[in-house]
């Protein structure tokens, strides 16, 4: 839509920069794996091989691919959000100066919302959505459902909004994506644009206006916009839902304005500027052109379909775009055992997304250097708690086994602590630049430690079957919350709990490393959290029964009553 000739519109271009973050990454990671290097040959390799035993040396070069990982991921982090620092109020100025634009008033592209959902409506969040300022907007369900309950509760809310049209996929293949594609591939459709939707997404009402200035004024052809998680209705939910709303725009703001601009001809493809990061669509509160969709083909059969999709359109030579001045809203998960669920499902479809696109990304001309070792880091910040697990196998069980020499085990510690603590500080920082009270700030980097620190055999053992090549599953994530007993806790979790005992006294006993209690002990206690959920306070509950009442009123016919998006 953006004519490069054209100086008034350029004016309003998104804010884009030359590549800066990846290359300090690269620069301060080599230096301080020089360092690492050195001390490894010397303390390890050469004691090892004046055993004359070269056959032992591959431990430690095997173990230096982990460590040179944790810094790599560890020191992204930080770096990533020192840039965003840098740059947060240039690209706000850039998205609002395009945001008080008008559009031509005989541009009036029909948009449509495309709501996803497999045994989990919300009648609420989609009544809100349709609320919109623009009005040439159609709300399509595609629904996968097979609970009676949920078709039931969706049938009943087409009557209500007899202007939503209803699809419904009977084969249910594909999880979403096929969901998707079954409505976007099968039949004639008007649209021009389409915003995918999950369950519980809240979109503020000027969402597609907003998205169709952006559209308009830039060379794009998907846009993904911002979230803050919120409709959080217990305790679980409050306590852990901030740090969502510091990483969606942290990450995202700098891969949008470092992504560099792709120009696509009907020759081919050319690098308009070159990107040092890949900016992607998260799957939902994402607008996509037609022309990009169609030219993709599809939504790609895979449970990571959002990733898989940003790669397919970067490579036909579209932009993707990140707005952080464009709102939803979305549920933190209910409580640990979706959270769980949550993270299952990413690691293992990041392993499938690998195998399946890291040849043609390694190929690809149209993705920089920058941008292909952006997405490397990407792919495997979600498994690498079960790449901390095999490093700490080795340092602290295999390698005093076998009598081999190791730099001091603080010092191996040292890169998967920066790892680990690398978002940890990052909120820190953001937390109390927010006003957050220090012991408030304390407890809850305590209580997150605790959680996410009793992650490690769900990760480990989700790594391991993707490395068995058991296929990655779409598991939708749950929405509402049982009362969870804590013999239902420890039933739920004992597997996890035995792995981070047997791992303690495994490393104890071994090499008398006792500094894994500070990965391992919640394990032991993490599960706690379950029952957190449980709890809510007078506001909660009110809050959770307003949005029932919400849900209720969405599916009577003439109720035009909808549930703020900021809630």
């Amino acid at each position: 839509m953006l004519n490069d000739n054209d100086s008034e519109l350029k004016k309003f271009h998104l804010f884009h920069s030359k590549p800066v973050f990846v290359p300090v990454i690269l620069i301060i990671w080599l230096f301080i794996m020089c360092l690492y290097e050195y001390l490894t040959y010397t303390d390890s390799i050469l004691p090892i091989l004046a055993k004359k035993q070269p056959l032992e040396v591959i431990l430690p070069i095997f173990n230096q691919l982990f460590v040179a990982l944790f810094f790599l991921l560890g020191i992204t982090n930080i770096i990533i959000a020192i840039r965003y620092a840098m740059i947060k109020d240039k690209v706000k100025e850039s998205e609002l100066a395009i945001l008080a634009k008008e559009t031509p008033a005989d541009w009036h592209p029909k948009v449509e919302l495309l709501y996803t959902t497999y045994n989990d409506f919300i009648p609420y969040a989609l009544a809100q959505c349709l609320k919109q300022t623009y009005d040439n907007t159609q709300g399509v369900i595609l629904d996968n459902s097979t609970d009676p309950k949920y078709i039931k509760m969706i049938d009943d809310f087409v009557i209500a909004h007899p202007n939503v049209k209803l699809v419904r996929d009977s084969q249910n293949k594909h999880a979403k994506a096929g969901n998707l594609n079954n409505y976007l591939c099968n039949g004639t459709h008007d649209y021009d644009y389409f915003v995918i939707l999950d369950s519980d997404e809240l979109l503020e009402n000027r969402f597609v206006e907003k998205c169709l200035k952006m559209f308009y004024y830039n060379d794009i052809g998907i846009l993904q916009c911002n979230h803050i998680s919120g409709q959080n209705h217990n305790s679980f939910m409050r306590t852990f839902s901030s740090s969502g709303n510091i990483f969606w725009p942290v990450q995202n703001v700098v891969r949008s304005v470092e992504g560099g601009w792709l120009n696509k001809t009907v020759s081919g493809v050319s690098v308009g500027q070159t990107g040092g990061a890949l900016c992607i669509e998260l799957g939902h509160g994402v607008m996509i052109s037609r022309e990009c969709f169609e030219d993709i083909g599809q939504m790609p059969y895979a449970v990571a379909e959002d990733l898989c999709t940003s790669i397919e359109a970067t490579l036909k030579g579209w932009n993707i775009k990140f707005a952080s001045q464009i709102y939803g809203n979305e549920a933190f998960p209910v409580n640990m055992a979706a959270l769980m669920i949550r993270s299952s499902k990413f690691c293992s479809a990041n392993f499938e997304f690998f195998k399946k696109y890291s040849a043609r990304i390694i190929k690809s001309k149209t993705i920089s250097l920058y941008q292909k070792i952006d997405l490397f880091c990407f792919t495997l910040s979600v498994p690498i708690s079960a790449f901390q697990y095999i490093s700490l196998v080795i340092t602290s069980i295999i390698c005093p086994v076998l009598h081999i020499p190791l730099v001091t085990q603080l010092f191996m510690l040292l890169p998967t602590l920066v790892c680990y603590f690398s978002q940890s500080l990052v909120d820190t920082v953001f937390h109390l630049t927010n006003g957050m009270k220090f012991l408030d700030l304390l407890a809850y980097e305590v209580e997150s430690m605790l959680l996410y620190g009793s992650f490690y055999f769900i990760t480990v053992k989700s790594t391991v079957l993707a490395l068995m090549n058991k296929p990655a599953k779409f598991i939708v994530t749950p929405k509402v919350n049982e009362h969870i007993t804590f013999l239902h806790a420890i039933r739920n979790h004992y597997q996890g709990i035995l792995f981070s005992i047997f791992t303690i006294i495994a490393c104890i006993a071994i090499s008398g490393s006792y500094w894994v209690l500070l990965s391992f002990i919640p394990g032991c206690f993490g599960f706690l959290f379950e029952m957190q959920a449980n709890y809510l306070t007078s506001e909660e509950q009110a809050k959770a029964d307003k949005l029932q009442s919400y849900s209720n009123k969405a599916l009577q016919s003439g109720n035009t009553e909808t549930v703020d998006w900021n809630d």
